[in-house]
């Protein structure tokens, strides 16, 4: 274990190289494009959030929000982001004055002491002012009125001044923004949200934000619509180009621990760039078919195919997880870095994978004349099969068979090898073929 964490890339250069090269928010693919949404009769709307590289100063764009979305739209870069904002934007593309009322619910949350929470920032906020509606160029439009919700208040809205005027006042605990005004023909505004993120430290990616938008449109026919965007806060922590050499690490699963093979086992273990791999930063699914992330975000999973690493080790007595029919192997499995409390500075990234000993062989004598009528259960140590679990299940000695005794052929007196092997619970697949070599003496039949 030692001798391959040391082989290992700096885990933690790697990944302040990752925070300037990658985008400081990544959108899901599988939602298509950043377009706002257009189902109101010429009103435009939704909300996204934005943010800036600290390292790179590269500017990225979440995708909008839509009705009822239940996926993650975009991870965020915690780590490296800068001015990070969420915005309300909406467009009137009609030639007449449409009145509307929007209620924002910023992503703050109720949580234990110490949990993470992204919450208005009021260092950039105006004091005085508060927030303010602006159009495409940064000026700001004037009628509209502007009220916000307070912690422990929900559904209650108070201006600016009566906001101020607690004694409990601060930025961090509005939970909700409402705007009411007159939108002019052909224009469209646009609001900041200022957040910041609390309790870095605490960081769990697998924590969803929402920004939620209800809002009524042209009030005089009451049109109304919702829109929900989820992120979550995450943070790219591992390239696949870096740890192509990195093998995977083999180990035992116990019914205490996992406990790590030998050095012998893990010399056969195949690297990260032999097994066919992909990345899946948004969801539980995965297509190898098509090209993938190839950068893998924190709470992220890295999946890859068993079959490749059945090859290299199934000669060797050794077998992966079989699926829950116990007929073939598991298709593939995940490694997933663990979101919660990761030390950076002491992680790298090497897979492990859960494999099993199920036939072991060992040395024995077969006597000059017996050569060519010999069986392979003296040659039989331990041999096992998995069970839909993968708990190891006892196999008779019987069903092993002789793979390859060639070199008894013309055989005289010395020492050989002899492949013996079994079909895995009788499925006779070549990748359920576990074979494992042993050595024969040949001895005269004195």
């Amino acid at each position: 274990m030692e001798k391959m964490l040391k082989a290992a890339p700096n885990f933690a250069a790697q990944q302040q190289k990752l925070n300037g090269q990658e985008p400081i928010i990544k959108n899901n693919p599988a939602l298509g494009e950043y377009q706002l949404i257009d189902d109101l009769g010429g009103l435009m709307h939704g909300t996204y959030l934005q943010a800036t590289n600290s390292e790179s100063h590269a500017k990225d764009r979440s995708l909008v929000s839509r009705n009822s979305m239940s996926e993650t739209a975009s991870l965020v870069n915690y780590r490296a982001a800068t001015d990070f904002s969420g915005y309300g934007h909406l467009k009137n593309n009609t030639e007449t004055t449409k009145s509307v009322e929007v209620v924002y619910m910023l992503p703050i949350f109720e949580g234990k002491q110490g949990t993470a929470q992204v919450v208005l920032d009021g260092a950039r906020i105006n004091e005085f002012d508060g927030l303010e509606y602006k159009d495409e160029k940064g000026n700001v439009i004037p009628g509209f009125d502007i009220t916000y919700s307070y912690q422990g208040h929900e559904g209650e809205y108070s201006t600016i001044d009566t906001l101020k005027q607690r004694d409990d006042f601060s930025w961090e605990k509005v939970t909700a923004i409402m705007v009411f005004g007159s939108l002019l023909p052909n224009s469209s505004y646009r609001v900041e949200f200022p957040f910041k993120i609390t309790n870095l430290e605490n960081i769990n990616t697998q924590e969803q934000f929402n920004l939620n938008e209800y809002a009524f449109y042209d009030l005089t026919v009451n049109k109304h619509t919702t829109s929900q965007l989820n992120f979550r806060l995450s943070t790219p922590v591992f390239a696949h180009d870096a740890y192509q050499n990195i093998p995977f690490m083999a180990l035992s699963r116990t019914e205490d621990d996992d406990e790590v093979f030998s050095e012998d086992v893990q010399a056969i273990m195949p690297t990260l760039g032999e097994v066919p791999y992909a990345i899946s930063n948004f969801n539980d699914e995965v297509s190898f078919e098509i090209d993938g992330d190839n950068v893998m975000w924190q709470g992220g999973q890295y999946f890859f195919k068993l079959a490749a690493i059945q090859s290299a080790i199934q000669e060797k007595g050794f077998s992966v997880d079989v699926d829950k029919t116990g007929r073939k192997l598991m298709r593939a499995a995940a490694f997933m870095v663990q979101p919660t409390y990761l030390d950076f500075e002491n992680f790298d990234f090497i897979p492990y994978i859960v494999i099993h000993q199920l036939l072991i062989t060992k040395s024995f004598t077969l006597k000059a004349e017996a050569k060519d009528d010999w069986n392979s259960f003296g040659g039989i140590e331990k041999v096992c099969g998995l069970s839909s679990t993968n708990e190891e299940l006892p196999v008779s000695p019987e069903q092993t068979f002789i793979v390859d005794d060639s070199e008894l052929v013309d055989a005289t007196p010395g020492d050989y090898n002899v492949i013996i092997g079994y079909f895995l619970n009788g499925s006779e697949g070549n990748d359920m073929l576990i074979t494992s070599p042993a050595k024969v003496r040949m001895v005269e039949n004195k």
